[in-house]
This record gives structure tokens, C-alpha cells and sequence, in this order.
């Protein structure tokens, strides 16, 4: 069985490939990028290296030969990515792909405050449906890992500015998400699947301030702002617009409970318990800490 990876030049492709090769021969591990140099040290441990542009579809077709299982690791290009994400579809079908797996979002719905973020998956996994394919959609929750510039500005400042209210998110290591989708890959009786990756424990505002105060050793209290409001102070302390419309518009789908899902499933993938945002602070203090 020969399993791709799209997306391996990425955070969690190349954490995908890492665990793949503990679990099959490398020579069955193919991965895909735009830049296959980046991943010469795959290559060198016996790993297929190949490229592949979404936006070039022979280009796709060449890369996914021969393979049989593939992750599907969905692209950056917000407003892009139901095109790039089709062809890709397409081009597993002709290539003669039997599985595809999906890396989606928790509650991928159109009116979801996320907005194409969140849409936008949720036509891929219908797009996955309607193909010839046999697939299975992960649905992550939150990464625990983007928590941490939030939290080290909160540390620095000893304050968490919020429009997230009383909802409530649940932060899931990149680690996690990985190997669940490497046991997806690497087992069978997931076709027709949808699993939501998520980590062990829902946090609120309050919750993730105390947890900052408890890793750091430093007070940190809650701040609750408006949505225009916590937009206005992104922008105003440097932060692109864009880039404060998307944490604004997070913090809205955390609000209304968008981002409230715990979920066993990554445990019964894996076999073990996934981390904890303590857990993922803890590991990273030195950054934490690191904001003056």
C-alpha cells in the first residue's frame, strides 16, 4: 500500500510523514510539494518526493501515480480552495486513488462566523461525496499551537482581550491531528467516516487566563471586548486588517459555540489520550515567556 501526502512541506504534512515512517516502509510514502528541495531529508530516508502545484492539474495526475490511500491536507488559499481542493479530487480519480482523507474543520457550515474558512470545507467534503472515491473526513478543532502568540501577548500585558464571551473552544495538538490521520491512513474501517479531532477539554476565556497564569507564573485577567472593538485594538497595535477581521470573526465562532466540540475520537484513532493546551504551554514556556 502506497499512501500520499499532499501539503508535506507544511506543519502537519511533514508531522504526517514523520509517523508514517514509523508505521510503513518509506519507499510506500509519497510526498507532494511545490518545493520538493525543502524536503530532501524525506528523500534521504527513502521517501518518494514529488512535485505537485494544486493549481496545475497534470501536475497532480504525475504526482499521486501509483498511490492508493492519500491525504488530502487542505490548502492556505482562502477563497481558492474548493477550486484547488476539486482538483486534486479530480486528479486522485485519475490517477487511480482508492482513498482520500480530508483534513476539514469542526462544524464546517456556511453560516458559520468563519465564513469561507469554514464553508469552504464543508463543499470539499461534499465535493468528496459526490467522487468515485471511498474518503474519510477529519474534522480538527482548533490548534493548540495558535494559542501561543495569544497567550504570550496576555502574559506580557496581563491581560486576555476577547469577543469570545462564554463560549468555549477546545485546542487539539498539531501532534495529534498527525498521527490520527497516519492511523486513518495505515488502517482499515474508516471509509464513509467523519471523526472530529479534538483535544481532551473545552476552555472559556476565564479558563484559558488561568491556565496562562498557572504555566507562566504571571496574573492574567479578561478582557471583554466587542467584536469592533477587539478589531480596533488589533489594527491599532500593527495587526493587518485582515488578519484582525479573521481573529475577530474566530472569536465570534467561538462565541456561538462553533468551536464547543470534545470528542473522543482521537483517543480510539490513536490509542492514547491526545495532549492538553497545558500540556502544549508547558513544552513551549521558554515562548511563552519570550514577549517583553
Amino acid at each position: 500500500m502506497t499512501v500520499i501526502v499532499t501539503g508535506a512541506g507544511g506543519h502537519l504534512g511533514r508531522l504526517v510523514a514523520e509517523e508514517l515512517l514509523q508505521r510503513i516502509p518509506p519507499e510506500r510514502v509519497v510526498l507532494v510539494t511545490r518545493r520538493p528541495r525543502a524536503l530532501k531529508g524525506f528523500a534521504a530516508r527513502g521517501a518518494q518526493v514529488r512535485y505537485g502545484d494544486f493549481d496545475d492539474p497534470a501536475s497532480l495526475r504525475q504526482a499521486f501515480a501509483g498511490g492508493q490511500r492519500m491525504l488530502l491536507v487542505s490548502t492556505d488559499a482562502i477563497g481558492r480552495r474548493v477550486r484547488q481542493h476539486r482538483t486534486a479530487v479530480d486528479a486522485a480519480v485519475a490517477a487511480g486513488v482508492g482513498h482520500v482523507v480530508f483534513t476539514s474543520v469542526v462544524n464546517p457550515v456556511a453560516r458559520s462566523p468563519l465564513g469561507p474558512i469554514a464553508w469552504e470545507q464543508g463543499r470539499t467534503e461534499e465535493i468528496l461525496r459526490r467522487s468515485a472515491l471511498t474518503w474519510t473526513i477529519l474534522r480538527f478543532g482548533s490548534y493548540a499551537e495558535l494559542q501561543l502568540p495569544p497567550a504570550a501577548v496576555a502574559v506580557k500585558n496581563g491581560r486576555l482581550y476577547t469577543n469570545g464571551g462564554d463560549g468555549r473552544m477546545v485546542p487539539v495538538s498539531r501532534r495529534d491531528c498527525a498521527d490520527a490521520a497516519a492511523a486513518v491512513l495505515t488502517t482499515d474501517g474508516h471509509a464513509g467516516r467523519t471523526y472530529d479531532i479534538t483535544g481532551p477539554e473545552a476552555f472559556s476565556a476565564s479558563a484559558l487566563a488561568a491556565l496562562f497564569t498557572a504555566v507562566s507564573g504571571r496574573s492574567v485577567g479578561v478582557v471583554e471586548l466587542s467584536d469592533r472593538m477587539l478589531t480596533l485594538l488589533l489594527v491599532s497595535i500593527g495587526t493587518p486588517l485582515p488578519s484582525a477581521l479573521s481573529v475577530a470573526a474566530f472569536g465570534r465562532a467561538v462565541r456561538r459555540g462553533y468551536f464547543d466540540v470534545v470528542d473522543p475520537a482521537c483517543e480510539r484513532l490513536t490509542g492514547r489520550p491526545p495532549a492538553s493546551l497545558r500540556d502544549v504551554l508547558v513544552s513551549r514556556r521558554a515562548d511563552l515567556l519570550a514577549a517583553r
